[in-house]
């Protein structure tokens, strides 16, 4: 008897040995899934953290409300927001380093009365001019400045806060569709946050122009910088 009471006592202590381990094993399983979970969560929710702060710096950027009261260089007696199409389509690559402006030569030639010769140009065909820059560029605008379409600007926002430039008319009258590969400078406009076209009146006269906007407001006419 007193040996079949010993063999259960080891059976029964060898299952609760066995129940500890597996609770033991559980507890691991569980703490080593649970740590994984923690670790991807983490990381996540940094990167949308990331994500966010990206989207309200530049949301900062954009967010600044349009006030004429604010154009400190304007000639003309008000400003008032407009559209403008463009003759051009602008893309940027996935850096933003390189544009690529594409045009109908047809169209262009009309546009700008510039009597190109036309021959073997097929009729809705566009083609392609590529700018490269030296850092990136965080927008693209298509404006206008003046009376009329000979004041055709193609504006870039750089990284840094100054802006390049191509005057559409002034180059394709001068080097043809090859000239659209080069910019030109702004100088002395910094911190430019966002453009605007706005219709600029004085007396009986009616214009269009394009505003920058810089980091802390104020609006700069930029027809008053190409005059300069």
């Amino acid at each position: 008897m007193k040996g079949k009471e010993k063999k259960k006592k080891h059976i029964g202590l060898n299952i609760c040995i066995g129940l500890l381990l597996a609770l033991i094993i559980c507890i691991i399983a569980f703490i080593g899934v649970y740590s994984a979970y923690y670790k991807v969560r983490s990381e996540d929710t940094n990167k949308t953290e990331e994500v966010e702060k990206e989207e309200n710096e530049n949301i900062a950027d954009y967010s600044l409300d349009f006030d004429a009261s604010n154009i400190t260089n304007g000639t003309a007696d008000s400003y008032a927001l407009a559209n403008y199409n463009g003759s051009i389509n602008i893309t940027l690559n996935e850096s933003g380093t390189v544009a690529t402006l594409s045009y109908n030569r047809a169209n262009l030639s009309n546009t700008y009365a510039l009597n190109w010769d036309l021959t073997g140009v097929e009729e809705g065909v566009y083609e392609n001019q590529t700018v490269n820059f030296t850092q990136k560029v965080k927008d693209v605008f298509f404006g206008g400045i003046g009376q009329d379409s000979t004041g055709d600007i193609i504006l870039f926002l750089m990284e840094d806060g100054t802006v390049s430039y191509i005057p559409v008319y002034q180059t394709l009258s001068t080097s043809g569709v090859d000239g659209l590969t080069t910019y030109e400078t702004f100088n002395n406009l910094t911190d430019v946050v966002k453009f605007y076209t706005a219709n600029a009146t004085s007396n009986a006269s009616s214009s269009v122009t394009v505003l920058a906007q810089t980091e802390d407001g104020t609006l700069y006419d930029l027809r008053e910088f190409l005059n300069s």
